[in-house]
């Protein structure tokens, strides 16, 4: 009787290399999202500037009509106007919001604070389009190997303290944008406890990269 013949599963070796690519195929889906994203703000504000100016430019029209003048047209220097007056309000939110900008909302505001908000919502939603693409993120394939060595370091020792990582990455720039990266995709997160803050790879992250061993 012949032996039967046993499936042996194949040995998966994760290599620096190979995390490498996980990661670059990560940030580019990221990346995809970020995009699509900033696209739809931006039809959506687009085309509620320009309900707006409809809006506008009906509410001038039948206040010119009640007034009796004869005019059919818009008045000459209403669209010069219209976008100097919505490049004021989106300068106006930007400022607002950096002099505020972990303003947790509150229940008791004031009628002048509501008035605010309804006011700046059309522009917020415009800031919101640069404000998304600042996720963008970017890493050669040279930094991709740094970020995947680090994060087989990680996983061998469950956990590092974030004042170590200059040992594993020393320029200070390429730090940053490495842990941003890794934080943004979900790949890390930190952890406090009552001696130091720690990064301890997110088990809840992409697929790829928590299966490191």
């Amino acid at each position: 009787m012949p032996a039967t013949a046993h499936h042996v599963p194949e040995l998966r070796i994760v290599t620096v290399e190979s995390t490498a690519r996980a990661l670059l195929r990560e940030i580019a889906a990221h990346n995809r999202r970020v995009a699509l994203i900033s696209l739809f703000t931006f039809a959506v504000a687009a085309g509620l500037w320009t309900v707006l100016y409809a809006v506008c430019a009906w509410v001038l029209m039948l206040a010119l009509i009640a007034a009796g003048t004869d005019r059919t047209t818009l008045p000459q220097g209403f669209t010069l106007l219209y976008l100097v007056t919505a490049a004021c309000a989106i300068g106006y939110a930007w400022i607002d919001r950096r002099l505020t900008p972990n303003e947790l909302p509150r229940d008791d505001k004031s009628p002048g604070e509501i008035a605010s908000d309804f006011v700046l919502a059309l522009p917020r939603i415009t800031l919101a389009v640069p404000g998304t693409l600042s996720a963008w993120l970017t890493l050669s394939r040279a930094e991709s190997e740094i970020a995947a060595t680090f994060l087989h370091r990680l996983a061998s020792e469950r956990r590092i303290p974030l004042h170590s990582v200059p040992f594993d990455i020393a320029d200070e720039s390429l730090r940053f944008r490495i842990l941003f990266a890794l934080q943004i995709i979900e790949a890390i997160d930190l952890r406090r406890d009552e001696h130091a803050l720690w990064i301890n790879l997110n088990p809840r992250g992409p697929r790829a990269l928590v299966s490191i061993r």
